[in-house]
This record gives structure tokens, C-alpha cells and sequence, in this order.
């Protein structure tokens, strides 16, 4: 049976993959990262690029955790309070496609550093907040920080990665998990003993509901850690890919040389030429900097220089060869991701119980369901491997994430708590594996030279998903309970449609990975 990878013990097959026969379809490029291989530079490389989709949920779980403290500190009604959620998508969505593009246009290291050195910096400062305007702008900050750290972080690692060892970025979704959990581990110390009692009738003193900025503080302190453990303990080197499609081909052989030394192979090292990096498929493209001009449509107009290159990089997403793949794939991201916060936004109203449940006790709650989404990460890491491949991985992980919270409507309605939480909990599994999948399965279906901006879109599209649902979901709690959690299900039908009009071989990484159904049986 064929697959398209080996499987991670499989060495001599990774051997075979690195034959160069006369139909293998890769680029000189890829033969050449091949030959360098997974070495301790790709593994770093992995743990840092994981620091920021750490950081990415993290702060998501660490909002939804201080909003109802945030609420009494501030006096805001219930109908401005999701203000505060809201306000944290806009940033990221914006983040998203800032981050994005600036990958594509300045490079991959720029937007792997910045990210999560503003993150920390408007982390802190949210910690200082003085109202709950100054509050919400610099949570707007904070997400246009963070927001960029997935689609560019993801990039920047697809692009170091040999081809036998694409299905470890699917692993990246573990750190992105495990940000959940230490977001609720802080909270459980930090936020119950300087919070005010949950009982309406008691008023709250401010002065004595601190919790949450505790926190923020915390979380900013490790955020910032997270970036000087990327500037201090390792040096990037820019992707050879970015580069080579920039037309710098000299600096991406030095890059190439750099790691193979650092992977401890410094014979390798000396035997690269720059005939390892020419590749006339890729230098005939137009580079991130150069031919704007011819796509924009002249640049004469009275429009600043930053804009025309802005809008090129759009349109080299919608052309032909990517219009239909690029659609289909910003669907997935945008339903999967309103189908997701709208069921957690409707979670803690189901579970939560009429004012007598202690903020403990609740955030033992939140630290339990993060938990029990921990495994799916490594679920869809391993998934891929199998004969579903990427897409009846992500649309069968997809569908089975609609179908608990199926489960979950009638566990509720049973009044079964038990059932309740194994549902939540199955739902946090599954929907888990199926971000797992797409998180790997996006960078690598994009060509190089949209790769940064194809996924920031992406990844801004969900914002959207994530800043709509929470309003949406409010307008069906008053029709019934339920309302939320079956249009979740519809959503979650509705992008798993998406995936599967994609192909297995979908795109560019696609293309490549037909190299390995010829000499891997």
C-alpha cells in the first residue's frame, strides 16, 4: 500500500526518498534540504516555532479566563462585556494578514522575532490597565501581536523541514494545547484568592479583585522569556526558500551550509554548491520583492509603494492556479473556527451552575477539558501517517467533532454530568486533531512565494469566524439552550464539505509528496 510518508523509525526508507532518479518531481531546493535532513537545527527550530502557537492559545484561554473577573472589576454590563473577546479577534485577524505579508515581503525571520516580542511587551502592559477602554486597546495590541505568530511561525518551519519529515509540523499543534493548560494552571494560582466572591448581591473592591492582573503580568513574563530563548539561545537563520524565491541565491547557500554545519555534518557542508540552490521553476516566479509592478498593474497611481505590494501579494493568491485551493481551504478555517468558539462560548453557561459553583472550582473545570484536548496534536500528527492522509484526516476528525457536540446537546438535556463532561471532553479531543491537521496541512498545500500571505488570510479568517461567533451565539441563546450548539454542528459539517472537495495531493506540497508513492510501497 502506498503512503506518503515513512513512518518516524522507518530510516532506510527516508534513505530511498533521497534517491535522485529521473522522475523524482523535486526541486534541486528540496533535493538539497532533503540531503541535510532532520538534525538538531530542525529540532530547535520546531520547539521555538511551538513557543509561538503556545503563546497564540494561551492568551486566547487566558481571556476567557479573566472575562468574568475584568466584568466585576469594572462594573461593565453584560452586553459590552464581549467587547473584550472581541476586540482580542480584530487584533488577530489583522495580525493575521499583517504578519503574514510581512513574512512574505521582508522575510521569515522578521515576523518569527517581532511577534512575540510585542506580544510580551502589550501582555505586560495590560497587566497596568487603568479602565476597561485601556484595557481592550491593548488587548487589540496584543492580538495583532500574536495573530501572527501561527500562519508565520508555521511557514518558517515548513520551509526548513525535509519532505520525510513534513507530518512533524502537525506536532506543532501540541505546543498550541498545551498554552490552554498553562494559561489555567496560572490561573488556578494566581486568580481565586485575589478575586471578589462570584455572589452578586456582595459588591466588589476592586482593590482586592487583582487576580487577573496577575495573570496578564505572569503570562507577559513568559511570553517574553519564550522570545529571548529564540534571540538569546539560538541564532535563525532565514529560510533558503524565501530566499532563493528573492532572488538571493548566494545567501540561501550560505544558509544551507550554516545548518548542516550546525547539524553537526560540516563535510555535507562544504560539498553544497550553488547549483544545489538553482532552481529555474522558482527563479522564473516573481520574488517577493521584485515584479509588483506587473502584477499591481503599473504602480504609477498616487498610492504609497507599501500598498501596491500589499494588494500584489492578494492577487497572487486569487490567480487562476490558486483561486479554487485558496477558497476552499480560507472556508475551512473560517467555519471550523466558528464552529469552535461558539461552542466554547456557550461551554460555561451549560456547565456552570446557578451561582454556586466557586471560581476553583470552575477554573478545575477549564484545566480539565484543556487536558483532555492535549492528545489530539499528537492524534493528528499520527493520523496523516496512515492511509486516510490529510484530508479524510481533517474531515473525518471535523465530522466527529460535530457529532459530540451532538452528544453533548442530549448529555445536557439528560442532565447527566458524568456524560456532560466526557462529551465536552470528546469534543475538545477531536476538534484538537482536526486543528492539528489543518494547522500542518495549510502551509504546506501553498506554493513558497504565497505562502505567508495564503496562510495569514487563513489565519485573519478565523478571527472573523472567532469574532463573529460570540455575538452570534448570544442571538441563539434566546431562541433556545441548544441553538449554539447545533448550528457549532452545521459549521463544523459545513467545513469538513470544504476539505473534502480539496484533493490529497492539493497544491504545491502536494505535487511533491507524489515523489514518494513511486519508491515508498
Amino acid at each position: 500500500m502506498s503512503t506518503y510518508f515513512p513512518v518516524p523509525d522507518a530510516e532506510d526508507d527516508a534513505e530511498h526518498l533521497l534517491e535522485d532518479t529521473d522522475d523524482d518531481p523535486r526541486t534541486q531546493l528540496d533535493k538539497t534540504i532533503d540531503r541535510i535532513g532532520m538534525g538538531s537545527y530542525q529540532w530547535t527550530l520546531l520547539c521555538l516555532c511551538g513557543f509561538g502557537w503556545m503563546a497564540d492559545n494561551m492568551w486566547l484561554q487566558a481571556v476567557a479566563i479573566v472575562l468574568p473577573r475584568v466584568q466585576q472589576h469594572y462594573s461593565v454590563p453584560d452586553n459590552y462585556i464581549g467587547i473584550l473577546s472581541s476586540v482580542m479577534f480584530a487584533g488577530m485577524m489583522i495580525g493575521a494578514v499583517g504578519w503574514g505579508t510581512c513574512s512574505d515581503l521582508l522575510g521569515r525571520s522578521t515576523a518569527f522575532n517581532a511577534t512575540l516580542f510585542f506580544t510580551a511587551f502589550f501582555g505586560i502592559l495590560a497587566s497596568f490597565s487603568w479602565s476597561f477602554t485601556s484595557l481592550c486597546f491593548l488587548l487589540f495590541l496584543l492580538g495583532s501581536a500574536v495573530g501572527g505568530s501561527m500562519p508565520t511561525d508555521g511557514t518558517l518551519l515548513i520551509e526548513h523541514m525535509p519532505g520525510p519529515k513534513l507530518y512533524l509540523v502537525t506536532a506543532l499543534s501540541l505546543f498550541f494545547s498545551l498554552g490552554s493548560v498553562l494559561a489555567a494552571l496560572f490561573a488556578l494560582a494566581l486568580v481565586p484568592q485575589h478575586s471578589c466572591a462570584t455572589i452578586a448581591s456582595i459588591p466588589c473592591d476592586p482593590a482586592l479583585n487583582n487576580g487577573w492582573k496577575h495573570l496578564l503580568a505572569a503570562l507577559g513574563i513568559i511570553t517574553l522569556a519564550m522570545f529571548l530563548a529564540r534571540i538569546v539561545f539560538f541564532r535563525l537563520h532565514e529560510s533558503p526558500r524565501f530566499l532563493v524565491h528573492a532572488g538571493r541565491p548566494a545567501e540561501a547557500l550560505e544558509t544551507l551550509q550554516l545548518i548542516a554545519r550546525f547539524n553537526g555534518a560540516p563535510a555535507l557542508a562544504g560539498e553544497l554548491a550553488l547549483a544545489d540552490v538553482d532552481d529555474t521553476a522558482i527563479t522564473a516566479v516573481p520574488s517577493p520583492v521584485q515584479g509588483y509592478e506587473a502584477i499591481g498593474g503599473g504602480g504609477k497611481e498616487l498610492v504609497p509603494p507599501w500598498a501596491h505590494r500589499w494588494t500584489a501579494r492578494m492577487r497572487m493568491v486569487l490567480v487562476p492556479e490558486w483561486r479554487r485551493t485558496s477558497v476552499l481551504v480560507w472556508g475551512a478555517w473560517c467555519g471550523m473556527a466558528l464552529a469552535y468558539t461558539m461552542f466554547n462560548v456557550f461551554l460555561p453557561k451549560l456547565l456552570e451552575d446557578t451561582g454556586t459553583k466557586s471560581i476553583e472550582d470552575s477554573l478545575w473545570d477549564v484545566l480539565i477539558f484543556t487536558l483532555g484536548g492535549c492528545p489530539g496534536a499528537l492524534l493528528g500528527a499520527r493520523l496523516i501517517l496512515t492511509p486516510l492522509g490529510r484530508r479524510w484526516s481533517l474531515a473525518g476528525s471535523t465530522l466527529v467533532t460535530a457529532a459530540f457536540c451532538i452528544l453533548f446537546v442530549f448529555a445536557q438535556t439528560a442532565r447527566s454530568d458524568w456524560a456532560v463532561r466526557i462529551s465536552a471532553v470528546g469534543v475538545g479531543l477531536a476538534s484538537t486533531t482536526m486543528w492539528a491537521v489543518l494547522y500542518g496541512w495549510t502551509p504546506e498545500i501553498f506554493a513558497t512565494k504565497v505562502r505567508g500571505t495564503a496562510c495569514g488570510i487563513a489565519s485573519a479568517l478565523s478571527r472573523i469566524g472567532g469574532m463573529i461567533a460570540p455575538l452570534l451565539g448570544g442571538a441563539l441563546l434566546l431562541v433556545s439552550r441548544a441553538a449554539p450548539v447545533y448550528t457549532s454542528m452545521v459549521a463544523f459539517v459545513c467545513a469538513a464539505g470544504c476539505v473534502l472537495l480539496l484533493s490529497e495531493d492539493e497544491g504545491e506540497g502536494g505535487r511533491s509528496r507524489g515523489r514518494v508513492r513511486a519508491v515508498v510501497h
